[in-house]
């Protein structure tokens, strides 16, 4: 369609709104990243409307529903925020001045969408939920929810990691939002969409510095010989237990969340006032994790889907995403309200409580053919297993006097990082989780 230069002129003069609306709808748009990611998507993608409605004249998914090239439209500032800010947002990136949830709208441009406040408010659910066959009803709704629970992601401690950082301050500081550490907001696709084709192998994540690329498409769990993906609900496994899914194409969220969670990062969390523990999921250096790459002892009591595949398998290297939520729980340490294919028997408020995690996959004393017959005991596991490390003779040292008659937590002894040096001359040397 060619327009006379007269008839240019009129129409930037009489209708500048009009123009620019027509030219941004009515030409072709090529495909590539952002066109294919969940923000560019023209159905169901980015859509500033819900917060001025003037944005009705633009396409779904059109740059202009995040970015503003002159703060103006018609001569206006637009909603939500008056003045410009910076990579041309409609407001501002991140506010660093909130060190601690609970998270408003306005800490986060993402919130803006990714809430159940106002705007777009974008669904999405927890880990639980759309990959692990919890009840979509009962968590979480939305990123910014998510964020708003016991446990989360310290969303400025990500901003202040990543400045600070040496291999990541260069490439953060062109960014500037907490969220961009695992997301690329042009690339990133909507995974959990059944009725997109690929589901689940569309990925919502990209690494620290990853070049613009996205990851878990083809960098998947099935790379290590020792992954056992765990149950979305018998006999289906995760992720999402659709069709013929055997957990094959589960992400590598190992590799994905050792970007930071290294042996060598000194990552501080403001909420915990200490620094995150280290964690070494690899078989390389010293502390490697029992439930990372370092081979399982002798302990063979598990639930299924484990105990059948231990038969051949000579270690379970579990993926983080087994057992932790991505943005942040009701639990504490991030932990799953769903964790192989079964809910938790309640919410995990403390360490004490963290027989509820290890119970969904290590058979518990409470169970017909083990051990007391008592919930929470764990004799039947550690002790009395066969090729267990302490000797029976040895109780008081854990269980104080009287020995076994008195159960103690899980979390006493199991955890990243963790070893049974505490128990000085009984300590078998080994890593305890």
């Amino acid at each position: 369609m060619t327009i006379p230069a007269a008839e240019q002129k009129g129409l930037r003069l009489k209708t500048p709104f009009a123009l620019i609306a027509f030219v941004l709808m009515a030409l072709p748009v090529l495909a590539g990243p952002y066109r294919d990611s969940a923000h560019g998507n023209d159905t169901f993608g980015v859509n500033r409307t819900a917060l001025d409605g003037r944005y009705a004249a633009y396409a779904v998914g059109n740059c202009a529903h995040c970015h503003e090239m002159h703060a103006s439209l018609e001569g206006v500032d637009p909603a939500p925020v008056t003045g410009p800010v910076s990579h041309a947002l409609f407001a501002d990136s991140f506010n660093s001045v909130r060190t601690e949830g609970p998270y408003l709208e306005t800490d986060n441009f993402c919130f803006y969408c990714h809430s159940d406040i106002s705007g777009q408010q974008v669904i999405n659910r927890d880990y639980s939920a759309t990959f692990g066959g919890g009840n979509i009803a009962s968590g979480p709704q939305s990123i910014m929810a998510s964020f708003n629970q016991t446990s989360y992601h310290n969303l400025y401690d990500i901003w202040n990691y990543l400045s600070t950082d040496p291999v990541y301050a260069a490439w953060f500081a062109s960014r500037g939002n907490p969220c961009s550490a695992c997301h690329d907001s042009h690339r990133a696709k909507r995974n959990w969409d059944s009725a997109q084709s690929g589901f689940p192998l569309l990925s919502a994540i990209s690494l620290p510095n990853g070049s613009g690329s996205l990851w878990g498409e083809t960098e998947v769990m099935s790379a290590y010989s020792g992954y056992q993906a765990p149950y979305a609900y018998n006999p289906a496994l995760e992720p999402a237990g659709i069709g013929a899914q055997d957990g094959s194409n589960t992400p590598d969220y190992v590799t994905f969340c050792s970007s930071c969670h290294t042996p060598d990062a000194n990552i501080t969390s403001t909420t915990l006032l200490r620094d995150v523990k280290k964690i070494n999921w690899g078989v390389i250096g010293l502390g490697q994790d029992k439930h990372g790459e370092l081979s399982r002892d002798g302990s063979d009591h598990f639930r299924e889907p484990y105990a059948a595949a231990a038969t051949g398998n000579s270690n379970f290297l579990l993926s983080c995403m087994d057992c932790h939520e991505a943005h942040g729980s009701a639990n504490i340490m991030l932990l799953r309200n769903r964790i192989n294919g079964e809910d938790q028997e309640g919410t995990v408020t403390s360490t004490d409580a963290l027989s509820y995690n290890c119970k969904r996959c290590h058979q518990d004393d409470l169970a017909a053919t083990a051990g007391t017959g008592q919930a929470d005991r764990g004799d039947f596991v550690q002790p009395g297993a066969a090729a267990a490390p302490y000797a029976q003779g040895t109780c008081e040292t854990c269980h104080g006097v009287g020995g076994g008659g008195v159960p103690i937590a899980c979390g006493n002894c199991h955890g990243h990082g963790m070893d049974d040096s505490w128990l000085g001359v009984n300590a078998s040397g080994r890593r305890t989780f």
